[in-house]
């Protein structure tokens, strides 16, 4: 188990990704923690995949946006957060 970061973390924005966004996620677990995915407003289903992984794993947060902002719009809200939590913004 890979010991959580209290400075970075891993963000990734995800509009409609598919399945594949569930591999991305795991493997990027694999080599960090924590990792925080922003769930953009996507209708495929993946959100509610993502809640259930999360739910298993501490280190993995995952945020809904409740429509389409664009991807810009949900890297400012995982920044926003973590900047909230005490990570660095750099």
């Amino acid at each position: 188990m890979i010991s959580p970061s209290v400075t970075h973390l891993v963000l990734i924005p995800s509009y409609n990704p598919g399945p594949k966004v569930l591999d991305t996620v795991r493997g990027a677990r694999e080599q960090w923690n924590p990792v925080w995915v922003v769930i953009d407003g996507s209708t495929d289903g993946t959100a509610e995949s993502l809640q259930a992984m999360a739910s298993g794993d501490a280190g993995l947060h995952v945020m809904t946006l409740s429509k389409n902002m664009g991807k810009g719009a949900a890297v400012l809200h995982g920044l926003d957060q973590a900047s909230i939590m005490g990570f660095r913004t750099c």
